[in-house]
């Protein structure tokens, strides 16, 4: 019989013990030792250079700090300067995104990235989280908030849990974070040695604190990570919000979160998009292509007759509204069911040419036949181009005048009238008797004054406690509708779908593209129905931006 089983309690004791040792000898030790090595990418030469190495490196690795640097301009943030990787031994990759061209973000980055086998922490990651992918189209996942994992340890109970916090606490490392340095150029056209070492040391010390993190909660050497992976489960993608004690549901001590399981990239369609079913008209013309749903729904109808079962067509028995012209003669064409950029016939999303936060604000003639605005890529592809798509809305927000997102342009602002006053009211609330007389009455002033009330009862400080510290910004114009706007009075809409097709095509040199797809499609349907002021118009056409040259061509087209 082991030692271990004979003395199962004593062993339990030993092996903490000598773990608490090696903790003060030699991992303490280990963590002062700071920046092992660092690799900056600041090109693509870069990146080639270092790219075997980064990749044996990180690909190794179950758990990477995390942690990003940007600019802010008059309250204005600017799109994410460096992203710092790194590992708990020491090592560091600072990658400055801002001066990477965003269709050439290597794929390896973009994998470490967005694969749920590689742990990320930090302290705000979430909010990193976001900003790398409203800024570069950067999909993070698997990544865990520090802060969850460390809120029960007694070390740092009442402390903010800041990662300088957390750092000193439970590494005894002191970080520099200095206004200087946090707030510096971090687009400069060179780094600092000091900027890199600031940046590296953020990613470092959250890979420790990990580490740190589990082997007090494995009990140092006795190794138990039941409970730790379930904690981990629990937080894994979760934004950090601070959970009280008291509120904590019984589950082995942990809080109950209620965890979202969407991700900003839908799960790819695995069955085929296009059926390739026809329509024909009562003479046999074919009116259009369609899926088998709705081919089978005349029939169910009793609108039409199957005629055809490969392909499976259906004719009708009434006189349709139109025939297929111009344009519309797209919709008869048979479209294959794979990647119209590389030609992969499997895992696919649903790419609006057009998206869909400015084809909103169209007119609905021109939200109408939007298929052919609706192209199937391959999962690597979509990626790829809602990345290039990023830039071309930034260009848009320069060109138009409209924010993507800042403190200036947000829907909800934040009220610090209204937060001094709750803050004041929960504080009255918690520790109000065990307060100074005279910070009571500075706290009841607060509320008084907001109020404009001479005295604080109980059902003030209950209705302050809830006050909504956000309030709706009057004059937030959502970025899709003030480019709508835009392109309304300069040029038309008609240029504006042209301007992102001509996008697609650019950025992504699409080999697949289906029969008869245009640039210009539906341009000349709708410069038709604006001469025959056809009832669908019911908008004013000067919006369109119809050229002169368009309309006498269709002129002629009228018989």
């Amino acid at each position: 019989m082991s030692f271990l089983k004979k003395f199962p309690f004593q062993s339990i004791a030993v092996a903490s013990a000598i773990g608490i040792i090696a903790y003060k000898y030699g991992f303490l030790k280990l963590c002062n030792r700071g920046i092992a090595k660092y690799i900056l990418v600041e090109n693509v030469e870069d990146w080639n250079l270092w790219e075997r190495e980064i990749e044996e490196i990180l690909h190794k690795c179950k758990v990477i700090g995390i942690d990003c640097e940007w600019v802010t301009v008059e309250s204005e943030r600017k799109p994410v300067s460096l992203l710092q990787l790194a590992t708990d031994s020491g090592f560091c990759l600072l990658v400055r995104l801002s001066c990477l061209p965003l269709w050439l973000i290597p794929p390896v980055l973009i994998d470490i990235l967005s694969r749920v086998t590689v742990l990320k922490v930090g302290v705000g990651v979430a909010e990193d989280a976001n900003k790398l992918f409203n800024d570069y189209g950067l999909e993070v996942r698997g990544f865990v908030d520090l802060r969850y994992l460390a809120q029960d340890l007694k070390e740092v109970q009442g402390k903010n849990m800041s990662l300088k916090s957390l750092g000193i606490e439970l590494l005894g490392i002191d970080l520099n974070k200095s206004k200087e340095l946090r707030c510096s150029d971090w687009n400069a056209p060179h780094l600092s040695e000091e900027q890199v070492e600031y940046a590296a040391n953020d990613a470092i010390i959250a890979a420790k604190v990990f580490t740190m993190i589990q082997r007090r909660k494995n009990k140092w050497f006795f190794i138990d990570n039941r409970e730790f992976l379930k904690e981990l489960e629990i937080y894994r993608d979760i934004p950090f919000k601070q959970v009280l004690v008291n509120n904590r549901k019984k589950n082995g001590g942990l809080s109950v979160l209620k965890k979202s399981h969407k991700t900003r990239y839908s799960k790819p369609r695995q069955k085929p998009m296009y059926d390739n079913c026809q329509l024909v008209a009562p003479d046999g013309e074919l009116l259009c292509s369609c899926d088998k749903g709705k081919a089978e729904w005349y029939v169910y109808k009793g609108l039409g007759e199957k005629i055809s079962d490969e392909p499976f067509t259906v004719r009708l028995n009434f006189e349709p509204s139109g025939r297929p012209r111009l344009d519309n003669v797209f919709y008869t064409m048979e479209k294959s069911n794979q990647c119209v950029v590389c030609g992969k016939t499997e895992n696919f999303h649903r790419k609006l040419v057009v998206p869909s936060e400015y084809r909103r604000y169209f007119p609905n003639l021109m939200k109408k036949n939007l298929s052919h605005d609706v192209l199937l890529l391959c999962v690597h592809c979509h990626k790829k181009s809602n990345i290039l798509d990023q830039e071309m809305r930034q260009n848009l927000a320069k060109l138009c005048d409209a924010p993507l997102g800042c403190r200036k342009n947000v829907k909800y602002k934040f009220n610090p009238k209204l937060a001094k006053v709750k803050s004041a009211a929960k504080a009255l609330h918690i520790s109000g008797s065990k307060m100074p007389e005279c910070r009571q009455q500075e706290l009841k002033k607060v509320i008084c004054d907001y109020y404009n009330i001479t005295s604080v009862t109980d059902d003030i400080i209950k209705e302050a406690r809830n006050l909504e510290t956000s309030e709706l910004n009057d004059a937030f114009v959502p970025h899709g509708l003030k480019v709508y706007q835009y392109f309304c009075e300069n040029g038309g809409l008609i240029q504006f779908e042209k301007l992102w097709r001509q996008h697609f095509l650019d950025s992504m040199q699409p080999q697949y593209l289906p029969s008869m797809w245009s640039v210009e499609h539906n341009h000349k349907r709708l410069a038709l129905q604006v001469v025959n002021n056809e009832r669908d118009v019911d908008f004013e056409e000067s919006i369109l931006g119809l050229t002169p040259e368009l309309v006498e061509e269709i002129k002629e087209l009228k018989p």
